[in-house]
């Protein structure tokens, strides 16, 4: 992370004006509060204080008509109820939780201002324990509300990372990666002529370091990791990339050739159950370069170029086979995804999986396989 310039007197970050969705949260917020006090003001043990959340227990892709890109979520959820003091001391302390969410989520939006997920945390580490438990209630309070996490005021922490934003000359004091969040400017987009996005940071650094974005054969265009899975500022940073730009760009992934790898394509794809409703974000033209069982059966003279998959590896397979999450409501699978499914299956058979890294370990490297690739699908 860049160094913050020190000044004499620190300025106040710019207020956010409520949205209706804003106060459509802060409605709830206040509501649910106040229930509470007017329990707690009823006689002893006539009161009975409780937060009520909607959490997703399943979702169902489905068509307005033929256009991609109007594909919706039949979505399932379930009422959770957090009761005071509860039938025990971990209901008790799940109601803490939440309400002391909502508190931070009710302060963000009173202020104007933009708070992650992290600062909730660590607002009162003791009484959260994880930043799992904040995660998890985050987003059941966007799914209550029927809005999206930025309507709460609440972003992940930034993770993700681009290169070739800028076309600045070398000597230019424009950093060459930058780090992606929501305030990210996307000002001179015109030079760039595709977007790649690689899974592993590790691999996103080497071709950055061979300044892969700014390949001579197939022109400038941007590198992007989000470290794994992907956050919601790095996929709105790549839909506000391919919506703002002057012509088409091509969005390409490349992942390693196993079940995670896998998911991750899906999740940049038509994202996840828990942010169903975040579909706005969802980058459906994204095209799965690799890796593929068809690039790992060509390094099979690398030692080790393939492993065994672990029997964590193969559940997580069979169930992305079985989920109704990856076909439409005919049971068709879903556009993007057919490659992807073929890719599960084969694995399952072969009970093998291989890193992107071992392209490095071929005769011809892992940036001459790119670009051949990517001259392809941009001819």
């Amino acid at each position: 992370m860049e160094d913050t310039p020190m000044t004499e007197e620190p300025l106040d970050p710019p207020q956010l004006t409520p949205t209706a969705a804003n106060q459509h949260v802060m409605h709830y917020i206040e509501t649910t509060f106040n229930t509470i006090l007017n329990e707690i003001t009823l006689p002893s043990s006539n009161g009975k204080p409780v937060i009520t959340l909607k959490r997703i227990v399943s979702v169902k892709p489905y068509y307005d008509d033929d256009d991609f890109a109007q594909l919706k979520w039949h979505i399932e959820s379930r009422e959770v109820n957090y009761h005071f003091p509860g039938k025990n001391q971990d209901e008790a302390w799940r109601f803490a939780c939440v309400g002391r969410i909502l508190g931070e989520i009710y302060a963000a939006i009173k202020h104007g201002v933009t708070i992650t997920k992290r600062d909730i945390y660590y607002h009162d580490p003791d009484i959260f324990k994880s930043q799992v438990i904040v995660d998890r209630y985050v987003d059941d309070v966007a799914h209550t509300c029927q809005v999206t996490r930025r309507d709460l005021n609440v972003v992940a922490s930034p993770k993700g990372l681009v290169a070739g934003l800028s076309n600045a000359p070398a000597n230019d004091e424009t950093p060459v990666i930058q780090t992606i969040c929501d305030s990210t400017p996307i000002i001179k987009i015109a030079h760039i002529n595709w977007m790649l996005v690689v899974e592993k940071e590790a691999t996103f650094n080497a071709l950055v370091e061979r300044e892969f974005h700014q390949d001579p054969i197939i022109g400038p265009g941007l590198l992007v990791t989000a470290k794994g899975y992907p956050d919601l500022a790095t996929k709105h940073f790549l839909r506000r990339i391919l919506d703002q730009a002057p012509g088409a760009i091509q969005v390409f992934g490349l992942f390693d050739w196993d079940p995670d790898g896998i998911r991750i394509l899906k999740c940049y794809l038509y994202g996840s159950m828990n942010l169903a409703q975040e579909s706005d974000c969802n980058i459906p033209e994204m095209r799965w370069i690799g890796l593929k069982g068809a690039d790992v059966a060509g390094c099979q003279q690398v030692e080790g170029a393939s492993m065994a998959l672990t029997p964590r590896d193969r559940t997580a397979a069979i169930s992305m086979l079985a989920s109704p999450e990856w076909q439409d409501d005919s049971g068709d699978i879903l556009p993007g995804l057919c490659g992807a499914v073929t890719e599960l299956r084969q694995m399952l058979v072969l009970n093998r999986k291989a890193d992107i890294q071992s392209l490095d370990e071929t005769q011809s490297g892992l940036e001459v396989w790119l670009t051949e690739k990517l001259m392809v699908q941009l001819d």
